[in-house]
Parts: structure tokens; C-alpha cells; sequence
């Protein structure tokens, strides 16, 4: 016999994402690089034993980490891949193995790299020798607000971009590729934090015959 209960039930629990907030793709091969070059750099000079007991594998390792992470990102992107999420789970299991950790089933593989990515990005992540001066900290002092005539007002700890420099900010993007937002209410820019397309932009009509757009890059057609 089927019986149907009318008592209210509790709603689903908000299910998060694996990621918070969701890793730049562009910046972590932009650190997975790095990381690689002083690893291997070291070693094909022939001057490895001048370094400290433990740079290198730790250079070794974010470099396995950092892979790992981006294989997850794109086997999260199409669920429906079956190749994508086996790369994925192969990749953890690779920085486990250079920890000399036990393997693991996939899921709780990825599961354990989303993680160890958290107390990474979390815990200096960055070496002394940092090309973005953050002096291993992982944080630099960004201006994030300014007068109307351009003065820098005031500045915050912001994550070291490793010397990558932003990207830049098209004129389709809310700050209409200034990189900064005006705050009537405070009257001075404020900080674009990334670019974000202004879905009521529209592209200026051109003469007939002009294919050509400007952007920071210069014209290009579009």
C-alpha cells in the first residue's frame, strides 16, 4: 500500500561548488609554469644541492598540484566525459604518489586534491624568489581607489598575480575598458575586480566598408 505523508520536509541542502571561489585557468598555468621552471631550471644547471632540502620537491609537487587542479576544473566543466574525469582522478593520485600517500578511488581522490588545493592557495603558496615581489606571501598592496584626477586614495592586500599582469578590461566590460568603476556616492574610482561584460553594450555602427574595431590590443578586425 502506498501512503503519501503531507508533513513539510526540510529543503535539500545548497550544494556547493567544488571550488570556492573558482580558480583562473589562464593564472594557474601561468603558476604550474613557473613552478616547473625552478624545479627543473635547478637540475639542468647542475646546482640542485645549493637549495634548500625541500624547495625543489615542493616545486615538483605544486607543479603535479597545479596539473591536477586544471584537469578537475575541465573534467567539472562536462560531466558527461568519462576520459575527462579519469584524467582527472589519474592526476591526484600523481601528487599523492610524489607524497608517498596511498592511492585512492577516483571520487575520493578528487575529492582529496580539491582540498589540498584549498590549503595550498591558503598557506604561502608562493616561493621567496616570487617574480611577483610578494616575498613568498602570496599578497602585494593593490590600489583599489582612486580620485576623479587619477590620484591613487587607497590600497589593500590583494593575491600576488606571480608578475602576471591583469587582464585587460574591453570596452564592452562594465567599466567600458577602463578598469576602474566610479562610486557616485563616495565621488572617486573604485577597482574593476575583473572583467565582466556589459550585457547592454552595443558595438558602434561603423561606415560601410570599415571591418575594423579598436581594443587594447589595437585594431583588429572584428
Amino acid at each position: 500500500m502506498t501512503s503519501t505523508s503531507h508533513a513539510t520536509t526540510a529543503s535539500p541542502a545548497a550544494v556547493h561548488p567544488a571550488y570556492t571561489p573558482t580558480p583562473s585557468i589562464p593564472l594557474l598555468i601561468t603558476e604550474l609554469a613557473q613552478e616547473d621552471f625552478w624545479a627543473r631550471y635547478a637540475k639542468l644547471r647542475g646546482d640542485a644541492e645549493h637549495f634548500a632540502s625541500g624547495y625543489l620537491a615542493a616545486r615538483e609537487r605544486t607543479t603535479l598540484l597545479l596539473r591536477a587542479v586544471i584537469a578537475d576544473l575541465f573534467a567539472l566543466a562536462d560531466p558527461a566525459n568519462p576520459l575527462a574525469a579519469d584524467d582527472a582522478a589519474a592526476a591526484s593520485n600523481a601528487v599523492r604518489r610524489k607524497s608517498r600517500q596511498m592511492q585512492l578511488p577516483a571520487q575520493a581522490a578528487r575529492t582529496w586534491l580539491r582540498e589540498e588545493y584549498e590549503a595550498w592557495r591558503s598557506h604561502e603558496p608562493h616561493p621567496p624568489n616570487c617574480p611577483g615581489h610578494c616575498g613568498g606571501s602570496g599578497i602585494v598592496m593593490e590600489t583599489n581607489t582612486w580620485q576623479d584626477d587619477g590620484a591613487p586614495v587607497w590600497a589593500e592586500p590583494a593575491d600576488c598575480r606571480r608578475g602576471e599582469v591583469d587582464d585587460p578590461h574591453f570596452n564592452d566590460c562594465l567599466c567600458h575598458g577602463t578598469g576602474q568603476r566610479w562610486n557616485a556616492e563616495l565621488r572617486e574610482y573604485g577597482l574593476c575586480p575583473r572583467y565582466t561584460t556589459d550585457p547592454a553594450y552595443e558595438r558602434t555602427a561603423r561606415p560601410k566598408g570599415e571591418n575594423w574595431d579598436a581594443d587594447p590590443y589595437g585594431e583588429e578586425p572584428f
